[in-house]
């Protein structure tokens, strides 16, 4: 019960705290005890527990009332045995540069137990990107090589890349398959270049038979991490060895990344994860609930498949939400309550933002005209609001590039895919813009 609430809290403060500070913070809190309305939670030293109570109470408080349906409170305390037996509880999914560097051994797929080709769920929407890992790990480094798996947010791609991971590391051993994300990738090499390694760095990845990549929009305008990965890439593929790497888009449209990379990657399968179809919705929403042990009747499951199931991780959510609302409110799941417990989110969908709405919230933070963001100006002050503009408008809507393109003044779709890279550059780097982003999306969801 604790663990279901604090799941539920946690991800409310995801959505409302910045990413570091959810990290830094949230992430290494352990929920102990939720008696009497009161959530307590565990932090591994007096500062963690101080900084949480004097900077974070209130938000979470607020979260725990919104999943409790009353208002609750908090209370944080230390347990000093925290810190060791973490590492244990909650083992890293993929191999950090740190502990690579340290252990001098290839990158190992951990990839959670649940994500494997026996409960991938496959539907029109994901045929074809399922069959073509089932046959890279058949037929590693022949057939399809490289497999470039792409698709939006939640549709299952870093699942498959999972299974591929356990099925190859299953059938070839651990020291055969390397499975990192790109960030990783570009982790150990800085790793690397300080420790004056980069030759152990290069026979550590060209000596495996299976190279894993996920999130491979993350070398986007790392042009030195770009060149390594490239000639890591062509070492495996002269070789034969199986390259499997995954994005959020099609390679056409990755912003940042070189043309001779891009190549490669459309020289091999590309796959589409497409979000689900009716009848995959309803496979996905059945195997989740049973997988949690809920009881859905079939009014409950077409309403979830129906309205609350864009993608798998919005599924999670949903189910969750259900879950702890039910155990809170001490009833079954019948769609009565489903209404109930998904009031406060209904608004929130009902309002998803068109592309003029996105232009004119934009001008309206930025106070500019819209002939003004329209226009050909390329001062900072126009233009770096019309590529978050077409940033924001890629977020919030399924409209292509071209279209965003044309909303933002007739610009064409590569236009539109450097203002991608450029913004997604200047998030990492720039607070304010940070901040005002989170501004933004707030109004733009209501």
């Amino acid at each position: 019960m604790v663990d279901t609430v604090w799941v539920e809290v946690q991800q409310r403060l995801r959505a409302c705290l910045l990413a570091k500070d959810f990290e830094a913070w949230i992430t290494p809190l352990r929920a102990t005890r939720w008696i009497d309305r009161e959530l307590v939670l565990e932090a591994s030293s007096g500062f963690a527990a101080e900084w949480v109570r004097e900077h974070h109470r209130e938000a979470i408080e607020q979260a725990l009332g919104e999943v409790a349906g009353a208002p609750a409170c908090v209370r944080v305390v230390v347990n000093r045995a925290l810190e060791v037996p973490r590492a244990e509880r909650r083992p890293p999914r993929r191999a950090t540069a740190e502990t690579t560097a340290a252990t001098g051994a290839v990158s190992r797929p951990t990839p959670a137990a649940r994500c494997t080709f026996a409960n991938f769920v496959v539907g029109d929407s994901n045929r074809v990107a399922y069959g073509a890992a089932c046959a890279v790990v058949e037929h590693p480094g022949t057939r399809f090589n490289p497999l470039f798996v792409y698709g939006g947010v939640g549709l299952g791609k870093t699942h498959l890349l999972s299974a591929i991971a356990e099925a190859s590391t299953a059938r070839r051993g651990a020291g055969a398959v390397a499975y990192l994300s790109a960030e990783n990738f570009v982790n150990e090499m800085i790793a690397a270049l300080r420790r004056r390694q980069m030759e152990r760095f290069r026979q550590r990845f060209r000596g495996i038979g299976t190279l894993i990549v996920d999130d491979i929009q993350f070398l986007g305008d790392k042009q030195r991490s770009q060149e390594e990965f490239t000639h890591t890439f062509n070492a495996l593929h002269d070789g034969r060895k199986q390259i499997v790497v995954a994005s959020d888009r099609a390679p056409h449209d990755l912003p940042g990344i070189d043309d001779t990379l891009r190549s490669r990657f459309a020289a091999g399968l590309l796959a589409d994860v497409k979000a689900p179809d009716p009848v995959l919705r309803r496979a996905l929403v059945a195997r989740k609930a049973a997988e949690k042990g809920l009881e859905l009747p079939d009014d409950v499951v077409e309403h979830v498949a129906s309205d609350w199931c864009a993608n798998g991780r919005e599924l999670e959510g949903v189910l969750l939400r259900l879950e702890a609302y039910a155990m809170l409110a001490e009833r079954a799941i019948t769609l009565d309550l489903v209404h109930e417990a998904l009031a406060p989110y209904v608004k929130v969908r009902a309002e998803r933002p068109t592309l003029a709405r996105i232009v004119a919230e934009v001008c309206r933070q930025f106070e500019l005209t819209q002939a003004e963001l329209t226009s050909s100006s390329r001062a900072a002050r126009v233009s770096v609001p019309r590529q978050l503009a077409m940033y924001l408008c890629r977020e919030h809507t399924d409209e292509p590039l071209n279209a965003i393109g044309a909303e933002l003044g007739g610009r064409d779709h590569s236009t539109v895919v450097h203002a991608l890279g450029a913004i997604e550059q200047r998030l990492q780097r720039d607070a304010a813009l940070r901040d005002t982003v989170t501004r933004l999306r707030q109004r733009l969801v209501g």
